[in-house]
């Protein structure tokens, strides 16, 4: 079952998952907690918008963003 959960999410889902994660960690070092979810969600929304949708070097994907809110989640935990 894990096996299959990470294969939905694969390499790109699983890179916005730690990135994210990443991020909104770090952040809310030197952030309020709030502060640090909002930047966090902004830059993957803004990533899926304006890199993949706008300028065309990527796909823009709903799981993208899916996986930068576990991210999060995961952040904050």
């Amino acid at each position: 079952m894990i096996a299959k959960i990470l294969q939905w999410f694969g390499t790109d889902g699983m890179a916005h998952i730690v990135c994210s994660a990443a991020l909104c960690g770090l952040l809310s070092l030197m952030l309020p907690l709030w502060v640090s979810i909002v930047a966090t969600a902004a830059v993957g929304i803004g990533k899926e918008l304006v890199w993949d949708k706008w300028l065309g070097k990527g796909t823009p994907s709903w799981k993208d963003l899916l996986c930068d809110l576990i991210g999060i989640a995961l952040g904050v935990l």
